[in-house]
């Protein structure tokens, strides 16, 4: 799963990673599977947005937006899982309707109130089609993995697509309907130009929810000597976000009115989407080299053709997608722990012609 580049043969056409052509060949295997499962025609609801501060989740619906619009396809109702109306969505759907559920991590029993909101749309929309877009999937609960497997069965006509093999493998063990292996939906985002020169040596994102595998970060003033190191999770809002939250909620009479399918709400969550995505891609771009544990942070490195070293998470989401979608990058290289990760950084930098902290790698 370890990868490193020397800097040396990647084409320029191609970036030096490896990235650019990457993203291309998984935009086109993730195209190839969902334009199978979702016809032309369609009347298509777009449901979950990730109303939270997760760069990564609004990453994921950005690309989701994106491949819809190289469809010429634009959802009909679009919600969170707070503000479901289930009669406004069957008037938008017709008689013609798919359902799109917004893909990520939360297929399981790590986000109880996300897998719930999955389970009442599959319960009470049987002879509507449904998509799952590309999810992880994590049970620790043979209760839940049960009454999940019911309600697919009952359902009918339910398509799973997952992001890795060790998800698609306990699906096809326990679920019984169409099921696709199929890369992130960010990808769909594009190739994105990075900023040219980082304030920051290191730019550290270790997660502090329930999914980081271990405490592996610690302030050690050892491992950064002579180094500008800068570290955060991205889950602080930024202006942009807090006024647009706000329309949300001062909203929310008024759309229920006069919006009963949301599409002022739709350009509200876009927005949303947008800034995070930006909010995300400044911090990376403030690090020469990115140190984290978030799959996302990953793959907007991709994108970015930014250099970074990655600790997995607590289910080993990352590293699971590594080995099925970007194991090519030349730009990544996991390790398991703090010190690891300043090493790999600090070769990073020698294959860059940069400075690296090189008493490290003794």
């Amino acid at each position: 799963m370890n990868s490193m580049s020397n800097g040396s043969t990647a084409g320029k056409a191609d970036g030096l990673y490896g990235g650019r052509q990457l993203v291309k060949a998984l935009q086109g295997k993730a195209k190839s599977i969902l334009d199978s499962v979702i016809p032309d025609g369609k009347r298509v609801a777009l449901l979950d947005f990730p109303n939270n501060s997760n760069v990564g989740d609004s990453l994921i619906w950005l690309g989701e937006i994106e491949y819809l619009k190289q469809r010429g396809i634009e959802p009909v109702y679009v919600c969170d899982i707070r503000n479901l109306d289930t009669a406004a969505l069957r008037e938008a759907l017709g008689d013609k309707g798919l359902i799109l559920l917004s893909g990520g991590g939360n297929f399981g029993t790590l986000w109880p109130e996300v897998q719930a909101f999955r389970l009442r749309i599959l319960r009470e929309f049987i002879g509507t089609p449904i998509v799952q877009m590309p999810q992880s999937l994590s049970f620790d609960d043979e209760a839940v993995t049960r009454e999940t497997a019911l309600a697919i069965k009952e359902h009918g006509d339910f398509v799973l697509t997952v992001r890795d093999h060790t998800s698609h493998r306990f699906a096809a063990t326990h679920f019984e309907c169409k099921l696709f292996l199929c890369p992130d939906m960010a990808f769909f985002i594009g190739s994105i130009a990075g900023a040219t020169n980082a304030p920051f040596d290191r730019f550290i994102l270790a997660r502090t929810d329930h999914e980081s595998a271990q405490k592996w970060f610690v302030d050690a003033p050892e491992l950064r000597a002579g180094l500008k190191v800068r570290n955060s999770d991205w889950l602080e809002q930024g202006v942009a976000e807090k006024i647009l939250n706000r329309m949300q909620f001062h909203s929310v009479g008024l759309r229920r009115v006069f919006d009963r399918r949301n599409k002022g709400l739709y350009l509200i969550y876009n927005a949303l989407a947008r800034a995070r995505m930006a909010r995300g891609k400044a911090l990376l771009d403030s690090g020469r080299v990115v140190i984290a544990d978030r799959l996302h942070v990953h793959i907007l490195s991709v994108l970015l053709e930014k250099p970074h070293v990655l600790i997995d998470n607590s289910y080993r989401k990352v590293g699971t997608f590594h080995e099925a979608w970007t194991n090519p990058y030349r730009g990544v290289t996991f390790v398991g722990n703090l010190r690891e990760a300043y090493a790999a950084a600090a070769t990073f930098d020698q294959a860059a012609g940069g400075p690296g902290n090189l008493a490290l790698q003794s």
